[in-house]
């Protein structure tokens, strides 16, 4: 029997570094994942076989890459010890990816479907980007994070782990299609949405899709679409001088009652509160670009 495959989408902005919990079922998510263990007894499973991981090892994985850890103390005092780390791109902005300076990261990320295997014999290098590493908004953190991952991206791997190409076509095939998916959300957004139709532009049925949404992205379709629009509807309260139930229409929502209830509910102010405490980040605004990482900033600090 094939292990179950259950979806870990942490909410974050940019990276969430953690100390990883055992699990008996594989680990299924949308996010790049760094596994750097800090002690022996590390075992990564992988696809349809296992690595047992040394000290100085890092492991870098694409986004639907399946895994699990298993940690064993060879000692037998407790378990091992493994940091994980869990990034995404879209808060860095396309452009700054697309860019000639990011291409050499952006090409060993596109490698990591086959699962990259890197070793710092030292475990220096690789302990230097990560042990300053804090959940915070801190700038420092995006160029360790940066730091690291240019750091792999000028050595070469020691063993791609996966070699199948069924495997790997799989999880780039469920990639595209939640991508497809997250696409047509974002081109829609003000217009009446339904499980069935996104189904429909993927081609599966409707049940299947809101299980295969729910396992890729850690959220049911539902909230998900209530989260975008939400944050949308935050974007034009600050940016523009719309009345809120022009705005509330413009973003999906059926009613203005309905507007409020599920903005309160996520942002815990109705939206003209919202607008009147945030209203002085309209100064010396040109495009509504230059405040799209203060309103996902306040968006996360809300919701999560």
């Amino acid at each position: 029997m094939c292990p179950r495959v259950i979806a870990n989408t942490p909410k974050f902005l940019m990276f969430d570094l953690q100390k990883v919990n055992e699990t008996e079922h594989m680990i299924f998510g949308a996010d790049y994942i760094l596994v750097a263990p800090r002690t022996a007894g590390c075992t990564l499973h992988l696809a349809s076989t296992h690595y047992k991981l040394k000290v100085g090892q890092l492991v870098l994985l694409a986004p639907f890459n399946p895994f699990r850890l298993s940690l064993f103390s060879s000692g037998g005092q407790g378990s091992a010890d493994c940091d994980v780390l869990h990034f995404r791109l879209n808060a860095l902005g396309q452009t700054f990816v697309d860019s000639v300076q990011f291409k050499p990261i952006k090409q060993m990320l596109d490698d990591s479907r086959s699962g990259l295997l890197f070793e710092d014999r030292q475990n220096k290098a690789i302990r230097q980007y990560i042990e300053p590493m804090e959940n915070t908004f801190d700038f420092i953190q995006v160029l360790n994070l940066l730091g690291l991952l240019n750091h792999l991206a000028v050595k070469q791997p020691i063993q791609r782990l996966i070699n199948n190409c069924v495997e790997i076509s799989n999880s780039k095939r469920a990639e595209d299609r939640v991508q497809l998916a997250l696409k047509y959300i974002d081109q829609n957004l003000g217009d009446p949405i339904s499980v069935a139709k996104v189904a429909d532009q993927l081609h599966m049925a409707d049940s299947t899709f809101s299980r295969f949404f729910h396992a890729n992205m850690g959220i049911t379709f539902r909230q998900y679409l209530i989260e975008q629009r939400v944050r949308q509807a935050a974007r034009y309260l600050v940016t523009t001088d719309w009345s809120i139930s022009h705005i509330g229409t413009e973003v999906g929502f059926s009613s203005l009652s309905n507007f409020n209830a599920k903005f309160k509910g996520l942002l815990k102010a109705t939206p003209r509160e919202y607008r009147a405490k945030h209203i002085d980040m309209r100064k010396g605004i040109d495009t509504s670009r230059s405040v799209e990482g203060q309103v996902t900033k306040q968006f996360f600090d809300n919701v999560c």
